[in-house]
């Protein structure tokens, strides 16, 4: 064979070999887009796919931040009128701490002042004490005195009443004697007359009765009981003097024996 067939040969083959290989390439060409359409396709839905999670996720998120944001409003409101109402009471707070700060310090100087009257005051009241003291003192040095000198009075008045007047044991005979009105005076007379014929009375009625004062009237009952003429019930206050039953007996008789004279006379 000759180098120009030879070469020939070589043509050839190389020329099928470079349309088999061209034709191969080509086939492979189109795998390969076929491969890179699918795979773009794949990378498209998988775009997609991420591209709509993420919008998914990114609703979630705007809702949740939105959601958020309304509480964190509402949250701020909350507090803004809670800081409010604690600001006006903290206020107040002060103010009634400040009035009351002012009251106690009034207080105090009025109480430093009310303090001060009352040293004031009890060194008064001492001072008046020990005048009544003095006063008392005097007082009961002078009713001592007084009942000194009443009783005094007293003795003097009995010895008095026992000179002129007859005594209780020498009643009987003036009773016996039937003399027994002879020594009394019109007053006396009348209240004796009073007793018998009313019974038991106080000194107080007998007073109004006989038109007498009290202290008059309590001299001339003191007086006729000494004498006897009355007795006296202590066991009523004031005392009620009734007749002294040998007095009324006496005086019944009396009356008799007038009444007696009187019939024999007429």
């Amino acid at each position: 064979m000759s180098p120009r067939n030879h070469t020939a040969i070589i043509v050839t083959s190389f020329s099928r070999c470079d349309v088999t290989c061209v034709e191969e390439v080509k086939a492979l060409g189109l795998k390969l887009t076929t491969a890179m359409d699918l795979l773009a396709i794949a990378t498209d839905l998988a775009s997609v796919v991420t591209f709509l999670i993420v919008m998914l996720v990114a609703l979630k998120v705007l809702r949740a931040f939105r959601q958020s944001k309304q509480a964190v409003i509402e949250s701020a409101s909350l507090v803004n009128v809670i800081v409010d109402a604690l600001s006006s009471r903290i206020h107040r707070s002060e103010l009634t701490l400040a009035a009351l700060r002012s009251d106690i310090m009034s207080e105090s100087r009025r109480g430093e002042a009310v303090q001060a009257e009352q040293i004031t005051l009890r060194t008064s009241q001492e001072q008046i004490l020990r005048q009544l003291e003095d006063v008392l003192s005097t007082d009961k040095k002078l009713v001592a005195e007084l009942e000194q000198f009443k009783s005094r009075l007293s003795e003097l008045q009995q010895v008095r009443t026992v000179e002129g007047l007859p005594k209780r044991e020498n009643l009987g005979a003036v009773i016996s004697d039937g003399d027994i009105l002879s020594t009394l005076t019109s007053t006396e007379r009348l209240t004796l007359e009073i007793l018998r014929a009313e019974g038991a009375k106080g000194a107080p009625e007998l007073g109004k009765r006989l038109e007498k004062s009290r202290e008059h009237t309590s001299r001339l009952m003191k007086k006729l009981y000494m004498e006897g003429y009355v007795t006296r019930e202590s066991n009523h206050s004031p005392f009620r003097y009734k007749l002294n039953e040998s007095i009324r007996t006496a005086l019944e008789s009396g009356e008799n024996r007038l009444i007696e004279e009187d019939r024999e006379s007429t």
